[in-house]
Order: structure tokens, then sequence, then C-alpha cells
């Protein structure tokens, strides 16, 4: 469960993502879960068949930053991805 000890549960401000982006405060709800992460990652993917016109560069800066954050505060869920093609893999893991 996320405790807030001020208005914002991240570090990373998302102020202006959330105004211009209202549906994304659902990351705050989510902080600190597996979910969050795939739901930020796949904010940064397209999944559009490049239909996707992509956030603007200061948001995008923002989404970075937040899967950064959550990387280095909740390690557990970071090296589970799935890749592209759709295979998973483990990005701290071995090379075969």
């Amino acid at each position: 469960m996320n405790v807030r000890t001020s208005e914002r549960i991240t570090e990373t401000p998302t102020e202006a993502l959330y105004a211009r982006f209202p549906h994304l405060r659902k990351i705050d709800l989510m902080w600190g879960s597996a979910e969050c992460r795939k739901f930020i990652w796949g904010l940064m993917t397209d999944t559009r068949g490049g239909t996707r016109q992509g956030f603007p560069k200061e948001h995008a800066a923002t989404i970075m930053k937040l899967l950064m954050e959550h990387d280095r505060i909740f390690p557990q869920f970071e090296g589970h991805i799935v890749n592209l093609w759709g295979e998973d893999e483990n990005r701290r893991g071995s090379r075969k």
C-alpha cells in the first residue's frame, strides 16, 4: 500500500503530465507494482502498428523519469519485460 508523505506520490513532478493527460493519474494508484511498471513501459512503446503519435517531448521525458524512478525504487519489477516480438526475457540475466 502506498502511503503519501506529501501531495506527490513520486519524486518526479507529474503535475504538468497529469494536467495534459488526466488518464495517466492512475500511475499514482498503481505505483510500486509490476502493473505500474508494465503500464509506464507500454506508454513508451508503440503498440499500435506505427500509428501512435507519441507524447510531446516534455511529457515523454517525465514518463521516462517515472520509469527510471520506479525501477530504482522497485527493482524487483524491472528485470522482467516482454520484448517487441512477444517473447519473455530477463534483462539482467545472462544471454545464452
